[in-house]
């Protein structure tokens, strides 16, 4: 048994104390190439997180699997015989990473996410979007709305059997949800990798700033909310499930806003007189982190949304709880944890399932996806007030996908409604707009905009997405 984002596998007969042997062997693997790929991507001017992902592939099925190397005889310490399941050919990947340890990569994975959104989440300034309602929800309106109608529009051209989970089959997807899904992977936005652009360019309190990092994260929200209501439609779930799980969401959210906000308060009173965060305060804002994603997590809309609420609600001094519990979280996250989380990904993840065949539909999917949030974020910025300027950067920001769209991905596999192919398509999405963003914006940001750098240094975040 594994957590929402693993797969459901056959238990193999591995001893226990070999499943733990198998994990730490696999977390060296992971940490030596994340760190190795993702240095060399940062050398080249890219977010780390790119060639993390990239490096979460090349573990996985694309390069070692049994596709391109199948292992006949793999040594006997790996235990191959034993962890596999006859259906499971060997190869590097397989053998490297049997089944039981990678679930409990993917358990160690999400623990990273909810960590991480947290982090994001308490990061947000709200001082910074006051008076910006209209500008907020202009934009979030926009680039929530335009990649789903493309997300419709395209449906029709890839419901078929390369891309629609259980297609001819009783369990195959409907046209509803896997056009739901489609669009949820087309709107998802990467915006702690924006609120890191926005931060190197000086640009964290601006209108154009402030305005897209609060609208991405109500458009995260409300994406996983989308990618909730398509998994209930794949599992013909009633009209009536759909709104509970609508009105639950509304109460879950008021409540944490309405009475565990408030009920925090002494936390804020508390570090304020000492001056510092105490390990009980610390382990207070664990303990709503995992609490609130344990709720969102069991209302189906997913840990992250559960993770970043949690952030938010945290009280005042957020700015001086953000610097230290960044200090103590923000280095395990990024340089220990997400890599398990981009290498569970890259497991899943086989590009020798591409042929000739596919490259129409991936490409479509591709184009609409850099469409929809270039485009509608640009223009719900200008319907807002912006200018045309920093509304074409707003909408550039919009379109990085970052991890987030490989979580998307990984939900959408997992609840049956795509199939691994377009999964791919979605990793790919995740490495060509995280890749652009940044020299994109140097190439279409004034020089007047983006002077003040220095509330760009929070050590670390350059490396998550």
């Amino acid at each position: 048994m594994i957590s929402s984002l693993g797969q459901a596998v056959p238990i193999p007969a591995l001893a226990p104390d070999f499943v733990l042997s198998f994990v730490i062997l696999d977390l060296v693997i992971i940490f030596v190439a994340a760190r190795s790929v993702g240095a060399l991507f940062r050398r080249i001017g890219q977010p780390m997180v790119v060639g993390e992902i990239l490096a979460g592939v090349l573990l996985g099925p694309t390069l070692l699997g049994a596709t391109v190397f199948r292992w006949g005889n793999p040594p006997d310490f790996l235990h191959c015989d034993v962890s596999l399941a006859n259906s499971i050919e060997p190869s590097i990947t397989t053998c490297l990473f049997p089944p039981q340890a990678r679930s409990m990569l993917g358990v160690i994975g999400q623990i990273a996410l909810i960590l991480f959104m947290f982090l994001v989440g308490l990061e947000l300034d709200f001082s910074a979007i006051k008076g910006k309602a209209r500008g907020i929800l202009s934009v979030s309106v926009s680039v929530i709305l335009v990649p789903l109608a493309l997300g419709f529009a395209i449906a029709p051209y890839l419901y078929n059997a390369k891309f629609v989970g259980g297609f001819g089959t009783p369990d195959q997807a409907s046209r509803t949800a896997f056009a739901l899904m489609v669009g949820a992977m087309l709107s998802v936005t990467a915006f702690p990798v924006m609120a890191r652009i926005l931060q190197e360019k000086g640009l964290t309190q601006s209108v154009m700033g402030s305005t897209g990092v609060a609208a991405a994260s109500i458009v995260t929200v409300l994406m996983f909310l989308t990618v909730a209501v398509a998994a209930g439609v794949a599992r013909d779930a009633s009209t009536g499930s759909l709104a509970m799980r609508f009105l639950g969401t509304g109460a879950y959210v008021a409540v944490m806003l309405l009475v565990v906000k408030p009920a925090l308060r002494p936390l804020g009173r508390a570090y304020e007189r000492r001056g510092s965060l105490s390990p009980e305060m610390f382990a207070g804002m664990l303990i709503v982190a995992f609490g609130s994603a344990f709720v969102a997590d069991r209302i189906g809309i997913n840990v992250i949304v559960g993770a970043f609420l949690g952030g938010i609600i945290i009280p005042a001094p957020r700015r001086a709880f953000f610097h230290e519990a960044s200090k103590r979280l923000t280095e395990v996250t990024t340089v220990a944890l997400l890599p398990v989380f981009l290498a569970f990904s890259g497991l899943n993840t086989d590009f020798t399932k591409l042929g000739v065949s596919f490259v129409g539909g991936i490409s479509l999917f591709l184009l609409a996806g850099v469409a929809g949030k270039w485009i509608g974020g640009a223009v719900g910025a200008r319907l807002a007030g912006m200018t045309w300027t920093e509304a074409n950067v707003l909408g550039i920001l919009m379109n990085c996908r970052g991890l987030l769209v490989l979580v998307a991905a990984l939900l959408a596999l997992n609840s049956g409604v795509i199939t691994g192919p377009l999964q791919v398509g979605a990793v790919l999405m995740g490495l060509i707009t995280t890749a652009m963003t940044g020299p994109l914006v140097d190439s279409f940001l004034p020089r007047h905009l983006g002077t003040d750098t220095s509330s760009a240094q929070h050590p670390g975040r350059s490396e998550i997405a």
